[in-house]
């Protein structure tokens, strides 16, 4: 029988049951066994009112087969007509539905975890959790859902096969497990087993969970999956007119052990992955583009190494934009405390566009990677991290090592450093080194932070990412986050005092940052936040800001900024910025926001405008960029969807238009049909003055066979 607490020690236990054979997943609970387990209950608040017991009940029971893991969870419901559920979409926003989280700890580890997220509707979402901080969503797992919707509340049954999680071999496994439950028109979240606000990373904190007992005889078994593909397409670029192409590729998902997973893909293709959101530089850095890819965000929590969009000693998006991947290989797995990846990726040379020369534009190359972390105890851990591009030029290799220790409820300490070495010496004169370390203490009300970075002018890892070389900086935030309890309208006030000073690897001060930020959040789920800010900036090379020439000289600008978020469960919300004061020498105002407005489960219409006003006191310094995006978001089904997202700026003067049908005909299998259009136009306002810079429509066709 499950049980909700071990009366001896007052430790919550969960406890699974043995059922000779599955349920029906039809999201009705009428199976008997079901009525024979005692539910987990006692959830309790985390949001809004930390401890207080849930405002509505939810029952939560588990059993399991020898293949798979059941867990049936009614949640009661005093108004079932305020249930929200509008998102169909696998991996859309389900956190704006009344959803349920089931997180599973499978190595029992207190770091690492499984998470699964289920909406209203049944719409799935899930993540890996790692070293109780990062969640990869991007992680899709295979598993069924069903929900019901009654007079009483909603229903949730969900079986999880033992071959989509990875586990110990032990015969009787210990696990851990927590459930959170969110109830979206109170913007209420309740926990079981409770996990305070004190500890900030909520269900990340993976060493709060309680334990799992019961599971005995699991059948982990070998799991392979083939996923073969076909595509067809036609492009029509203005540079190269117009190519109709088809091909064909593989993907292979392996169990080489029950522990180690290998992934293979061969003539990789990426057609039906999501246009860049466009941005406008209007800083003298490079920006930063997220990976949307699905091969390289699959477990890239455990590659990461470095500071996250600042020095990333690996950046996928390295890799593949300029030359298309051949064939790539990935192993990934846990083996006791020891986590371990390896990636090895081969693209191909691009041809240099002048015939009369031989030389490849870009060569072809061999990418490695491998990444190995080790958990010690006291919630430390210990990584090393390995990269290497290597073509019929050069090569440029990386190494480094970290140490990430937890303590307290969520405070922390951060140390990292890498080095790289290139064939090419000119590239490593300087300082090729660097690192930080990152000291965090914080709870839910005070918040102390210290940092020190060091960048060297030299640090330029051909498979990362170094938005700015050549510092050495000090940074800080110190701050409190008082909650109000008691008040109807008002949830948590976080006033953050923040600064960094930047000098080069001279010694020599480059800049200063320090920052003021107030944010108030409401308990209806809306924020307001004001930020006042004073940079300062030495430029020893002239710069360009949007091809207006800046002059040598030291820059003090002082701006303000406030914003407006609504609750993003509600059915329309419309957001707002503006920003406004100095700007290097002269002045820029910045006004944005936009709408989302879930017409119904169908259909989503997301929209946002950016305006930048700009006055520079140099050739042709007064100027403005506004930026336009659209997206939307319709789902005829949970297997049926289409998405589109519409942009426009009118400093490149092009609108590109990215739409993208999915129909998800069996598990883990597509049917993809993309468009993706790009025109010139020098006014919105005229249609007709419009050249077309490439329009491609791509067919793609994917079908999984597990084995």
């Amino acid at each position: 029988m499950l049980i909700g607490t071990t009366p001896a020690l007052g430790q919550q236990q969960a406890t699974a049951v043995a059922i000779p054979s599955p349920p029906v997943i039809d999201g009705i609970l009428d199976e008997d066994f079901w009525l024979d387990i005692e539910p987990v209950t006692g959830f309790r608040q985390r949001e809004p009112v930390d401890g207080a017991v849930a405002t509505e009940r939810t029952e939560v029971r588990i059993a399991y087969t020898p293949t798979a893991l059941y867990f049936g969870i009614s949640m009661f419901d005093s108004e079932p007509e305020g249930i929200l559920g509008n998102i169909l979409q696998r991996g859309g926003w389900i956190d704006k539905d009344d959803n349920v989280l089931i997180a599973i700890d499978t190595y029992n580890d207190g770091r690492n975890a499984y998470l699964f997220e289920v909406g209203s509707l049944g719409t799935q979402d899930d993540a890996l959790i790692s070293d109780e901080t990062t969640q990869d969503w991007n992680w899709d797992g295979i598993y069924t859902t069903e929900t019901r919707i009654t007079k009483e509340g909603w229903f949730l049954e969900v079986e999880i096969p033992f071959t989509t999680i990875r586990f110990g071999d032990a015969e009787a496994p210990d696990m851990g497990i927590a459930f959170v439950r969110s109830i979206r028109r109170k913007n209420e979240q309740v926990y079981w087993p409770h996990i305070g606000q004190e500890y900030r990373t909520g269900i990340r904190q993976v060493s709060r969970y309680a334990p799992l007992a019961g599971l005995r005889n699991l059948q982990k078994g070998r799991h392979i999956e083939v996923k073969p593909y076909l595509i067809a397409g036609v492009e029509s670029e203005e540079a190269t007119g117009t190519n109709q192409d088809t091909d064909i590729g593989l993907d292979v998902k392996a169990s080489v052990t029950s522990n180690f997973t290998v992934d293979l893909t061969y003539n990789t293709d990426f057609a039906q992955v999501e246009a860049d959101n466009v941005q406008i530089n209007l800083t003298r850095f490079n920006l930063f583009f997220p990976e949307k890819r699905e091969f390289f965000l699959e477990r890239a929590s455990l590659f990461q190494f470095g500071a996250s969009q600042e020095a990333e000693v690996f950046f996928t998006r390295r890799i593949g934009l300029e030359a298309d991947i051949v064939g790539a290989s990935r192993l990934t797995g846990q083996t006791g405390p020891v986590s371990i990846g390896a990636m090895s990726l081969w693209t191909e040379a691009v041809p240099s566009p002048d015939p009369a020369t031989r030389e490849a534009t870009v060569p072809a190359a061999w990418n490695n990677i491998a990444r190995v972390r080790g958990d010690l105890p006291g919630r430390t851990t210990l990584g090393a991290i390995l990269t290497a591009k290597e073509t019929n030029t050069g090569h440029n290799r990386v190494a480094g090592a970290d140490l990430v220790s937890r303590f307290w409820s969520s405070s922390s300490f951060f140390l990292w450093g890498a080095n790289v070495w290139d064939a090419d010496v000119s590239k490593t004169s300087g300082s090729s080194f660097a690192g930080q370390a990152e000291l965090i203490l914080q709870n839910d009300l005070y918040l102390f932070e210290l940092t020190r970075t060091h960048i060297g002018e030299a640090f330029a890892p051909d498979l990362g990412f170094v938005r700015r070389p050549n510092q050495k900086r000090w940074g800080g935030q110190i701050g409190v986050r008082p909650r109000f309890e008691t008040s109807s309208w008002a949830r948590q006030l976080s006033v953050i005092l923040g600064s960094n000073w930047i000098e080069g690897i001279n010694g020599r001060k480059q800049s200063h940052l320090l920052q003021l930020s107030n944010r108030l959040d409401f308990q209806s789920g809306d924020n307001i936040n004001l930020r006042v800010t004073e940079r300062f900036e030495r430029l020893e090379t002239p710069a360009f800001i949007n091809g207006r020439k800046l002059p040598v000289r030291d820059y003090t600008f002082r701006r303000a900024q406030i914003d407006f978020s609504p609750d993003r469960a509600r059915g329309l919300g419309v957001n707002g910025r503006v920003s406004f004061g100095d700007f290097w020498s002269g002045t820029r105002t910045q006004v944005g926001g936009g709408f989302v407005w879930i017409v119904n489960k169908h259909l989503t219409v997301d929209t946002d405008a950016h305006w930048n006003n700009v006055s520079l006191p140099v050739l042709e310094g007064d100027f403005s960029t506004t930026l336009l995006s659209t997206r939307l978001e319709a789902a005829l089904n949970r297997k049926l969807f289409a998405y589109a997202l519409l942009q426009w700026d009118d400093v490149s003067n092009e609108f590109q238009a990215n739409i993208r049908v999915d129909w998800i005909h069996t598990p883990g299998s597509d049917l993809f049909i993309v468009l993706d259009t790009g025109y010139l136009t020098d006014a919105l306002n005229d249609p007709r003055d419009t050249r077309w810079l490439r329009k491609t429509g791509v067919v793609k066709l994917t079908y999984v066979r597990a084995f």
